[in-house]
């Protein structure tokens, strides 16, 4: 549904505003993106850009390091010790790379991802 109501949007840009939009805002799990690209609404010497919310980008890194850490809970690492528990990979902590995370995209959006 998603993705269909970004494609009619895209498409009657021209018509309506007499626009063509040259990037694409989304969440990082859905799939307008995808058919705006495939159905390739304008003419082909445009090409729609992908951003990501940062948002959604910090909301993701907690859930696979969440996701990790649930993988994880009864190995034992290198050190002797599970992933979870006291000094370890607790909700506390991950909250805590979420937020940094997320100011590190803020703080650099002029920079490439190698250069941060």
């Amino acid at each position: 549904m998603e993705s269909e109501g970004a494609i009619r949007m895209f498409q009657r840009s021209v018509s309506m505003r007499n626009v063509r939009y040259a990037k694409y805002l989304g969440d990082g799990d859905s799939k307008g993106f995808l058919k705006i690209s495939e159905s390739k609404v304008y003419e082909k010497e445009l090409v729609v850009e992908k951003l990501d919310c940062i948002g959604d980008v910090q909301k993701r890194m907690g859930t696979k390091l969440r996701n990790l850490r649930n993988k994880l809970k009864s190995t034992k690492l290198s050190d002797g010790k599970k992933i979870s528990g006291r000094g370890r990979l607790t909700d506390a902590q991950i909250l805590l790379i979420q937020k940094y995370y997320g100011l590190a995209i803020r703080r650099n959006t002029s920079k490439s991802v190698d250069e941060m």
